[in-house]
């Protein structure tokens, strides 16, 4: 399968004169970034998709919450092997940021993926 390339909060990627087609372990990471931005019920057909981690920046939360919410929603998508654990470690950055590390097994290949962005 394959997606169009497209990073939250960026434009469309491009290549060779059109729009950059992705797949593989690179989609999934797409897809993994996109479901954990994206604030729950902002999908109105998939009220419980996304984890809405940028909201959660300067709130108080119980850090086994956002791990939990975190966890929960990797496993649900098709490119992570559900049969593997997801480790989830978030921290706080000198500069205020949030960071987000992530592991899990590609389920299309038995590979160990790694999953790192700030909020």
């Amino acid at each position: 399968m394959s997606s169009i390339g497209h990073l939250c909060g960026g434009d469309l990627l491009l290549e060779n004169g059109g729009l950059q087609v992705i797949s593989g372990a690179a989609e999934t990471r797409q897809r993994l970034l996109r479901r954990l931005l994206t604030n729950p019920g902002d999908y109105i057909w998939q009220p419980e998709y996304g984890v809405g981690l940028q909201s959660m920046v300067g709130e108080v939360v119980v850090p086994a919450v956002m791990h939990a919410a975190i966890r929960g929603q990797v496993l649900k998508d098709p490119g992570v092997d559900s049969g593997h654990s997801v480790d989830v470690t978030v921290s706080a950055a000198d500069n205020g940021l949030c960071l987000c590390h992530i592991s899990y097994v590609d389920a299309d290949t038995g590979q160990q993926q790694k999953l790192d962005f700030s909020a």
